[in-house]
């Protein structure tokens, strides 16, 4: 299958290269994703570097993929591992006192411009001005108006709100170039014509295609269709498809937040859609040597169901988002454990789960929060675990703080999940936490 990127520079790793490092692969990474939480996942990343465990496989999902693909690229380059992700945040991410008063969450700036040349675009044409007054639709609103003034119903009052919006000049401006304008503000986040520049930092395929490099899998899912496919750092794998700029777009491409990504005529979206996107089985198949599966999931917030007028309609939008994303990694684990289970060697599972103090917010500050607790709940789980022990290659060098008060539940859906999935599938035990 073809690349988005020029590759006639660099060698590219060969499939029996790719397939002799996936065979012999022990520790692998999983990064669910979870959109502002990814704090969580570069903190385990501090962890990994502190007692020198080198991940053998990334197997990410959503803004993980990004995570992974930027500390996969500083580990074939021998530079510090979050030297990318923390160019990523920095560019990505606002202080909370600014973020506090941004009426919509800070999307990624490239998208934010496209969009603002699109809406400038628009309206540089006398034609988009000629509707902006529709008088013709004014009776409708005093009607509405009158209905709830009669009846003051919530339903009267959403019915006389669609039709002052939709009548109103100003708000016929704003909607004229939200749905109108060449690119929305949701829209892709791939740009083919910047297929290595679309995302900064940029990406290094030279680093990701190294032969020496670990191994990269994520999934996509081809709008229309049920199951997920995989891409990964090879490209003349027999079975996943190739990475490149377009397929990273589309794995990372929140449903909610962004369109899908064109692919070879075919129409991709992130396959977080589907229960299980991540440790698939076509994945887990083509490592049969893992040891340890070092994973980081987002857990259910304690503030999801409060709606607040004090933090800007950006916080309402994201703990609604939050909801969405509350149980990414779940079935994935516990499938995943289930598959598991029904080989003879046994499997460690270390998850580390994101705290209900964690925010859905797009700031430097939730983000460190969440990157110094992933940090210490992965540092006391990788020093407790017999299975990580012969990859741990030095001591760290404080001490490591004690555990949180609160504790998630989702441990426990995970077992019970993964032993009703067991008992379907198979009659040996299932692997444990």
């Amino acid at each position: 299958m073809d690349v988005d990127f020029d590759h006639s520079t660099f060698t590219l790793r060969t499939y029996e290269s790719w397939k002799q490092r996936a065979d012999t692969a022990k520790v692998a990474y999983v990064p669910f994703g979870g959109g502002p939480y990814y704090g969580y996942e570069v903190g385990v990343i501090d962890a990994m570097h502190e007692l020198g465990i080198v991940p053998d496989v990334m197997l990410p999902g959503c803004v993980g993929n990004f995570v992974g693909l930027f500390y996969h690229m500083a580990l074939v380059e021998g530079l510090p591992p979050t030297t990318y992700i923390d160019r990523f945040s920095e560019a990505g991410l606002m202080a909370e006192k600014d973020y506090m008063k941004a009426p919509i969450p800070p999307l990624f700036p490239m998208r934010i411009a496209s969009w603002m040349r699109g809406f400038a675009s628009y309206y540089s044409s006398p034609e988009a001005y000629q509707d902006l007054l529709a008088p013709e639709l004014f009776p409708d609103v005093v009607h509405a108006g009158m209905d709830y003034w009669a009846n003051p119903t919530e339903r009267n009052l959403g019915i006389f709100t669609r039709n002052l919006c939709v009548w109103h000049p100003l708000t016929r401006l704003g909607l004229g170039g939200y749905y109108f304008a060449p690119i929305g503000p949701f829209g892709e986040l791939y740009d083919p014509t910047q297929p290595e520049g679309w995302i900064h930092p940029s990406i290094n395929w030279a680093s990701v295609y190294d032969k020496d490099s670990p191994i990269y899998i994520m999934s996509l899912l081809q709008v229309g269709q049920a199951q997920v496919t995989q891409a990964t750092n090879c490209i003349d794998h027999p079975q996943f498809a190739p990475l490149d700029g377009r397929r990273l777009a589309s794995a990372s491409n929140l449903p909610w937040l962004i369109a899908e990504t064109e692919i070879d005529g075919n129409w991709y979206r992130e396959s977080a859609v589907r229960d299980v996107a991540t440790l698939t089985p076509a994945a887990l198949e083509t490592l049969p040597s893992l040891e340890v599966l070092i994973c980081v999931q987002i857990m259910d917030s304690n503030d999801t169901a409060t709606l607040s007028i004090h933090n800007g309609n950006h916080d309402n939008y994201s703990l609604q988002v939050t909801e969405m994303i509350a149980t990414i990694g779940d079935d994935d684990i516990s499938q995943g454990q289930a598959l598991l289970a029904t080989r003879d060697k046994e499997v460690e599972w270390i998850i580390i789960e994101a705290q209900s103090d964690a925010q859905p917010h797009w700031t430097h500050e939730n983000v460190a929060r969440c990157r110094r607790q992933g940090y210490e709940i992965a540092m006391r789980q990788f020093l407790n675990s017999e299975a990580l022990r012969p990859f741990i290659k030095h001591h760290p060098d404080k001490a490591v703080p004690p555990p949180p008060r609160h504790r998630s539940h989702v441990s426990l859906l995970h077992q019970a999940r993964l032993d009703r999935m067991v008992a379907a599938n198979s009659n040996k035990p299932a692997a444990t936490e």
